[in-house]
């Protein structure tokens, strides 16, 4: 896969990031941290097309993203109480995102390298997180799940927070075969491009908000 068309499939990312823009106004509050971290992916997938293109390294900034992102997408489940609203376990959650990538970008590794310990130990956390909001929504929803877009997002997740874990896996072990790592990279792309689509459906069935709703916490 050359150069452009994997900039290209990456750049699809701007879908969902253009489509949450749109109806921003006008979707449930309990969905914003997925469009903060839709538009902060566009902006670091951009940044990161420009660098590789001037022969830099993007390490520093795919770094501070996954963190990032681990928190937003953490945050996420709260407002979607899967929680029950107890903010404890959320703090306890970010505090641990925070500490294993603090300990891996700072004393195992540096930030010049990619932390795939914490994109396997965050992806994981996704994972169980979305496996456990798809349980919940078969069992209450009596409406077809194919226009939640709660389920899309969660079914988004664990395709591709699934398929990072195994990426990952492949990078730490160190393979040398060239042929073998750029089939590992590929799948990942097509990966990341499937998802952005189910992202951008999801989008479109966010539900509006309530013209009077209670204090968000």
């Amino acid at each position: 896969m050359n150069y452009w068309l994997i900039a290209i499939l990456n750049l699809c990312i701007i879908l969902p990031a253009a489509t949450g823009l749109v109806r921003f106004s006008k979707i449930n509050r309990a969905y914003w941290p997925f469009m903060y971290c839709m538009w902060l992916a566009t902006l670091v997938e951009i940044t990161s097309i420009l660098l590789a293109f001037n022969g830099l390294p993007n390490a520093v900034i795919s770094n501070t993203y996954t963190l990032i992102e681990s928190i937003l997408i953490t945050w996420l489940f709260y407002k979607w109480e899967i929680f029950e609203k107890r903010k404890n376990v959320l703090y306890i959650l970010i505090a641990t995102l925070i500490i294993f990538w603090g300990v891996e970008v700072f004393i195992v590794r540096t930030i010049f390298d990619f932390c795939s310990h914490f994109r396997i130990f965050y992806s994981f956390i996704i994972v169980m997180l979305g496996i456990s909001t798809i349980n919940g929504l078969i069992i209450r929803e009596r409406k077809t799940l194919l226009k939640n877009s709660t389920f899309l997002l969660c079914i988004g997740f664990a395709f591709y927070y699934t398929l990072q874990i195994m990426v990952e896996a492949f990078w730490i072990s160190n393979i040398t075969d060239k042929n073998f790592s750029a089939n590992i990279y590929n799948i990942s792309v097509i990966t990341n491009f499937i998802t952005n689509l189910l992202y951008t459906v999801a989008i479109l069935w966010i539900p509006t908000r309530l013209k009077f709703t209670l204090p968000s916490l």
